[in-house]
């Protein structure tokens, strides 16, 4: 069963920092690589939910996109939804 994806202001925000940040430094092939990637990794995790680990906090997973991109999120199966929490760059401050 596929779960729609939801996006958390927060988490829109991130991402939207994180693509600002490439396209400023990096060239227009790795920002489209990145975001195939992203779209690649959405897809499973709409079909495979509960793919990355279990937080500390309840009912919260997280782990890594990639080598430099990290994801919180929860799934919540009564409204068959995956509620992207945070997404921030690896090297970025996590949340408390």
């Amino acid at each position: 069963m596929e779960l729609e994806i939801v996006w958390s202001k927060k988490a829109a925000a991130g991402y939207s920092k994180i693509l600002k940040y490439l396209d400023d430094e990096w060239t227009e092939q790795e920002v489209e690589h990145f975001e195939n990637e992203m779209k690649s990794f959405f897809t499973t995790l709409s079909m495979q939910p509960y793919i990355l680990q279990e937080s500390k906090k309840k009912g919260l997973r997280r782990g890594p996109i990639n080598k430099l991109t990290l994801l919180t999120y929860r799934v919540n199966e009564k409204k068959s939804q995956v509620q992207l929490i945070n997404i921030r760059g690896a090297r970025q401050k996590s949340i408390k």
